[in-house]
């Protein structure tokens, strides 16, 4: 197994990858964002063009880490649901880099990613503020964790 398969992805390799021109060429239509990516240094795996929806399913992708966040706000405004299930979150700073730069993110599943060990400060779970479903099965988040969320997710 690769170094990068042990480490995970970050959340915007994985936009990069999945919602690629080649996998969606002729996609256009409402719930559809095009979003012009600069391209990076020659070889890059990077594509000109993303086609995102405003429902993200990133289930299962290995995504570890946010990745730059202000690519995220760039290609991510329009997104109101994300399905971050069974990847390899274990850090709420990074989840919470994520979600902040989502303005209108009103759904997140977290399910079945290992968050036992992560604390939530306050500060990081004021991220979450504008959330209104959040999904943690099989997180075994403690009870700490979810009063804090109660305290920042007014929805």
């Amino acid at each position: 197994m690769e170094a990068s398969e042990t480490e995970g992805r970050t959340f915007m390799q994985v936009i990069s990858e999945k919602y690629s021109p080649e996998n969606f060429p002729c996609r256009r239509g409402p719930g559809m964002g095009v979003v012009v990516v600069p391209s990076g240094h020659q070889g890059s795996p990077r594509k000109d063009r993303l086609n995102l929806p405003s429902v993200l399913v990133l289930n299962g992708c290995g995504i570890s880490h946010a990745g730059e966040e202000g690519e995220i706000a760039a290609f991510c405004a329009h997104v109101v649901e994300l399905d971050l299930s069974h990847n390899k979150l274990q850090d709420w700073h990074e989840i919470s880099k994520i979600v902040s730069n989502i303005p209108n993110l009103e759904f997140l599943n977290l399910s079945s990613n290992q968050l036992s060990d992560a604390v939530l400060e306050p500060d990081c779970a004021k991220a979450f503020s504008s959330i209104r479903h959040l999904v943690l099965n099989n997180t075994q988040v403690s009870w700490d964790t979810v009063h804090t969320f109660t305290q920042e997710m007014p929805e």
